[in-house]
């Protein structure tokens, strides 16, 4: 993860993982919070799901977050989010 001295809306700094430059917090849940993205050179604009491992290693759901992963990759459906990475 790498910040740039670029800011959106003028406030916090542009956060760059991967391919993906993240913007606003769209959610926060148990596990982390998701926050919108945008692929560096497609402009697609996908939901990136952050998550906290102090609580997933405390609340002992290593398994169960993998089961998650393991499932969305196999779903193909509109209504189902998918998983690119």
């Amino acid at each position: 993860m790498s910040h740039t001295n670029l800011t959106n809306s003028g406030q916090q700094p542009i956060v760059k993982i991967g391919h993906y430059l993240l913007g606003a917090t769209l959610g926060i849940g148990t596990f982390g919070k998701v926050k919108i993205g945008e692929h560096i050179l497609t402009k697609h604009k996908v939901a990136v799901k952050i998550l906290n491992r102090q609580k997933i290693k405390s609340l002992d759901v290593v398994g169960k977050i993998r089961r998650e992963i393991q499932n969305l990759k196999l779903f193909r459906h509109p209504h189902i989010i998918k998983l690119y990475q």
